[in-house]
This record gives structure tokens, sequence and C-alpha cells, in this order.
């Protein structure tokens, strides 16, 4: 007897069509969090952004070979800058400075940054005088400069090498039509 009401129940669940119709209405918003009062919405998360700039600079004399610009960098940030070194076939080749290079007879010139809270700097160092440098050490040099949050630098260090700009990029969701212009003095 059992089994034969069994078997009439799952032939009755397989037999009834699922019953679908249409959405309902939108619910009411949820609350974001609470805020330490009962029943109160609490504070809407902070937007961070990761933000990448590109400019294109002359270091010179007259710049004193260093040029920079205000950029407001909060407490515990970083800043990763890099230089246009060569295009490989028709890709950009991006190095995280600082970058030496050597010339012959020991002179060395070196590409480096620094930053403050406020200012970043990018600037050039070398052995011997810099004026005496071909253009294609100072002229029209392409920069990228990224900024990065503290906290998200130290949940994602281990899982990332910072001298491949592409791979920062990929890190942090951002592609070309990201980049803002920025101008650099």
């Amino acid at each position: 007897m059992k089994q034969i009401l069994y078997l009439v129940v799952l032939v009755a669940i397989m037999a009834l069509p699922a019953c679908e119709g249409p959405e309902g209405p939108q619910g009411p918003p949820g609350l974001d969090g609470r805020d330490g009062v009962d029943g109160e919405d609490g504070e809407d998360g902070i937007e961070v952004l990761n933000l990448v700039f590109e400019g294109q600079v002359t270091f010179s004399e007259e710049n004193e070979f260093a040029i920079g610009s205000g950029l407001e960098i909060g407490p515990g940030d970083n800043l990763l800058v890099y230089l246009e070194w060569a295009q490989v076939e028709g890709e950009t080749l991006w190095r995280l400075l600082p970058q030496t290079v050597f010339f012959a007879e020991g002179a060395t010139l070196t590409y480096n940054y620094q930053y403050t809270a406020s200012f970043f700097n990018v600037f050039m160092q070398a052995n011997f005088d810099l004026t005496q440098l071909e253009a294609e050490w100072t002229d029209n040099q392409r920069i990228r400069i990224v900024l990065l949050p503290g906290f998200f630098v130290e949940e994602e260090a281990a899982r990332i090498d910072f001298s491949d700009f592409d791979a920062v990029m990929s890190l942090i969701g951002k592609d070309e039509s990201d980049i803002v212009p920025i101008t650099l003095n």
C-alpha cells in the first residue's frame, strides 16, 4: 500500500508543470550596513580608484633634468613610474623605474623618481655631465604613473611582478582606455 502511495505522489509531482509567471516588483533597497543604531542605514563604502597617468617629457638643463607634478597620494598608497624603453614588434616595452644605463668607460645614467603625499618627480642622475647626452636619452620620453592604494598592494603584492606594466594593469582591471593624460613640468 505504501509503495502505491509513493508511486502516486511521485507521478503527481512529475506531472505538475512548473509554475512560472512574471517577475514581481522591485523590493525596497537594502541597508549598506549597520552604523551602530538599530535599523539605520550605515555609510556607503569608499570607491577606490587605481589611477594610471601618462605624460611625455623632455629632460633638459633648463628643467635640471627633472620633471614633476602635483598628485594627491594618500597615506600608505604607492606610486609606480614606468618609462617607455623600446618598441618591440610594434609593442611598447615599459620599464619600472629606477633604471640604470651603463655606457662605455664606466659612465652610468639612472632614471629615477621620488614622491611625497602631494608631489612626485622623475629625474635623471649620472656620473658625467648630463648635457652631453644625446637626444634619444632625454627628449620626448613617455612616462606612465600608476597610483595604487596601500591596502591593495598589501593584499596583492605576493601575486604580482610590479616590474611588468601589463600585469599591473591587468591586476587593477585597467586597460589603455583608462590611462589619463597628465602634464608634467
